[in-house]
């Protein structure tokens, strides 16, 4: 070989010899980090990788587990590309070739590290799927996020409440330390996986800028972490059960832990009677119509420490039910949600917002009573409001007082000139007292004494209000409700004052449609003569009232002797007046003397300027002789 060729030669190996020999590098540090993996070789791992991929995916020895997750490839290593990021670091792209001649590519991280400039590995890029988008996560990311995951899992198994705490983000943990602790125990367990094995419960998790999810097959069914990144690391902000669990729909413990702690907020305040933490803690109208003047020593409610693990929470998006289990009962605390900040959260808890406490039923299996709160402290005040508007003739405290049902039949068809006889009806000016309290969830009965009158007022609940829905009397021929009665006799009574006054138009508006096209349409400025000796008739008391048929009843006044017989129909203004039949003692196979056809024939009858028509044939019928059976 000449000298020129032997030159030539050495140039060709020195420009060669640095590209191969930094190929065997990355090779053999590449190589060294997938055998002590194959070898699942905790201690070859961590002296094959840098100084921060060891401190944030090797930290615990259950890190191997963690990595099997990763699904790395496994197969003989060729370095395909290096690129110098720089002096102290390189990209290294390889290719895993399996037993079948399958190359799968894969980036690796190298760094140069200590006194002996060794390349370690540092990282690796992966692959991942996200909303049908393929996108490159980092190997040393996705580590500490299931080695964390792995942390949680063991701070929920251990059972000490502070590891607990420390696991979770600070906004979900200040909802979490408010939970009574045994029930907080009790959701630790349908949280954390059994035997503290987090990754044979096969993990799956994503990646999005400072937050992450990670699935896993949990005691109930697939649970759902979602994570934040803090200063200190991954910490859970929230869990979910999903829909496939064991519940059948998914179900935040955030969401759960702000209605637990409400509830036990709410309890505390109540056991210390503290008004302003029961304002707190209750719906503005729960507070505002009960709970603010309330004597919170007549009725007893069971501390938070009650909510336990025997406690079941019906959770909903805009309400949510408490059920607590006591010796003979339990006690249902009722939450919805109002559209308030949450002032209780320091970090603007909006997952929690809203929810206060809106009703406490108290519920004994051996009567079978649901006291609710609400009846306890407003029933018998709303009823006595009621009594006093009722003795004072005040129309609208006695509507304000009685709930839309009520109102709408009967004390929106009252005018103030028949109120006062509608009222002597049933009500006396003895003094009032309780004999006896039954409570049926919505409804409560009170009954009371009136002098010698045996009354029990029916209230029920509307719109979160206890308001009178009825009074129900003793009786046998009439009926027992007298929102039945007064439906009934507010038309009869009206009819009759009507008549006496010689008002037509007041007639009309108490009388049928038929009555008023047959009679009062026809009736002009002039009164028909024979209406005003009905009224006295009317005045006797109500002894019985019947249906007759569909959508028609008939009201007894007096008796045979001397009374009257009136028809009612039904229509969409409620009861109307549609005839009256006159009696006065005449035998019972005699023709009745009805009202409607008497008048009709008066007003068909011509009448003469100047003399009043003598009265004849039927019209007569209205003329009874005075006397004993004429009252």
């Amino acid at each position: 070989m000449s000298r020129r060729d032997a030159t030539c030669l050495a140039v060709v190996l020195g420009l060669i010899a640095p590209a191969g020999c930094s190929h065997l590098v990355e090779t053999r540090s590449v190589t060294r980090f997938t055998g002590a993996f194959e070898d699942r070789d905790i201690s070859a791992l961590r002296d094959a990788t840098s100084t921060e991929f060891r401190k944030r995916a090797l930290r615990d020895k259950s890190a191997v587990e963690a990595m099997d997750l990763l699904e790395l490839p496994e197969g003989k290593v060729s370095v395909a590309e290096v690129e110098e990021v720089s002096n102290n670091r390189r990209r290294v792209k390889v290719e895993f070739e399996s037993d079948d001649q399958v190359k799968t590519p894969m980036t690796f991280e190298l760094s140069r590290e200590g006194k002996s400039g060794a390349w370690l590995v540092d990282d690796l890029l992966l692959k991942q799927s996200r909303r049908g988008k393929t996108v490159t996560r980092s190997a040393t990311d996705l580590m500490d996020l299931l080695l964390s995951v792995h942390e949680f899992q063991r701070a929920w198994a251990s059972g000490e409440r502070q590891r607990l705490l420390a696991s979770t983000s600070e906004s979900f943990s200040e909802k979490l330390s408010q939970i009574p602790a045994p029930y907080l125990a009790q959701l630790a367990n349908r949280v954390a996986v059994r035997d503290g094995r987090t990754f044979s419960s096969r993990p799956r998790a994503s990646l999005d800028k400072g937050t992450a999810q990670v699935r896993y097959n949990g005691p109930e069914g697939e649970t759902v972490l979602a994570l934040t990144l803090e200063p200190a690391g991954w910490r859970v902000d929230d869990i979910v059960f999903s829909s496939t669990s064991s519940k059948r729909r998914p179900e935040s413990v955030r969401l759960l832990a702000s209605v637990i702690a409400r509830a036990a907020g709410f309890l505390d305040a109540y056991n210390t009677a503290d008004r302003p933490g029961l304002k707190e803690h209750s719906s503005s109208r729960f507070f505002s119509t009960c709970l603010a003047r309330a004597d919170l020593s007549e009725l007893e409610l069971p501390r938070s420490a009650a909510i336990d693990a025997k406690a079941e929470v019906r959770l909903q998006k805009t309400f949510s039910d408490i059920l607590v289990k006591r010796p003979g009962g339990m006690v249902r605390l009722s939450l919805e949600r109002e559209a308030v900040p949450d002032t209780s959260s320091k970090t603007g808890d909006l997952a929690s917002s809203g929810f206060r406490v809106n009703e406490v039923t108290l519920v004994d299996f051996s009567t079978q009573q649901e006291r609710r709160v609400s009846a306890v402290f407003t029933a018998q005040a709303r009823m006595r409001l009621f009594l006093a508007a009722a003795r004072q003739h005040d129309l609208l405290a006695i509507r304000h007082n009685s709930s839309t049902d009520f109102n709408t039949r009967v004390w929106n068809q009252v005018s103030p000139t028949v109120l006062p006889e509608v009222l002597g009806l049933a009500f006396s000016e003895g003094q009032t007292q309780v004999s006896g309290t039954v409570f049926q969830g919505a409804v409560t009965e009170i009954t009371i004494t009136q002098g010698n009158r045996a009354l029990t007022c029916v209230l029920r609940e509307q719109n979160g209000v206890l308001l009178v829905d009825d009074i129900v009397v003793p009786t046998t021929t009439l009926p027992g409700s007298l929102k039945k009665q007064f439906e009934r006799l507010i038309p009869v009574i009206g009819f009759r004052q009507a008549i006496q006054r010689g008002d037509a138009s007041e007639v009309s508006a108490v009388s049928s449609a038929d009555f008023n096209r047959l009679v009062w349409s026809q009736v002009d400025d002039r009164f028909p003569a024979q209406a005003g000796r009905v009224a006295r008739f009317l005045r006797p008391m109500p002894t019985q009232i019947r249906v007759i048929e569909d959508g028609r009843e008939e009201v007894t006044l007096g008796d045979r002797q001397f009374g009257a017989r009136v028809a009612l129909v039904k229509e969409s203004r409620g009861f109307r007046v549609d005839d009256v039949e006159l009696l006065a003692g005449a035998p019972v196979d005699s023709r009745p003397t009805m009202v409607k056809q008497v008048l009709r024939l008066e007003i068909a009858r011509p009448q003469k300027r100047d003399r009043p028509a003598p009265v004849t044939g039927e019209a007569r019928k209205l003329d009874v002789p005075a006397g004993p059976t004429s009252r």
